[in-house]
């Protein structure tokens, strides 16, 4: 295993494994980082194209989920609990969709 490659690898293990320890931007950009690397290496002939295949899509999990997570938690930030009911509505309703009560 050369030097990029033990790097990669060592890089995804990390974000596979501890991604918790990231803050959402940071994560981000380590994914795009490695992504660069990838394809870097593989344009320098230090990975066969499944090699940076079977990379890229893990690397690709990674920023799939990321995303879901950040979509999630930006969605869970623009919506206002209903004291009544305990039920999420939009961060603009003025009712609750379920019980009517007035979030006004």
């Amino acid at each position: 295993m050369n030097e990029i490659e033990d790097k990669i690898l060592k890089t995804l293990y990390l974000l596979e494994n501890e991604k918790e320890k990231f803050s959402d931007e940071k994560f981000l950009k380590y994914c795009e980082t490695v992504k660069t690397n990838i394809i870097k290496a593989f344009k320098e002939g230090n990975f066969t194209e499944d090699e940076a295949k079977t990379l890229l899509n893990r690397v690709n999990k990674l920023l799939d989920l990321s995303e879901k997570k950040i979509i999630t938690h930006e969605y869970e930030e623009d919506t206002k609990i209903c004291p009544k009911c305990d039920t999420k509505n939009r961060a603009n309703a003025n009712f609750c969709r379920k019980c009517g009560y007035d979030l006004r």
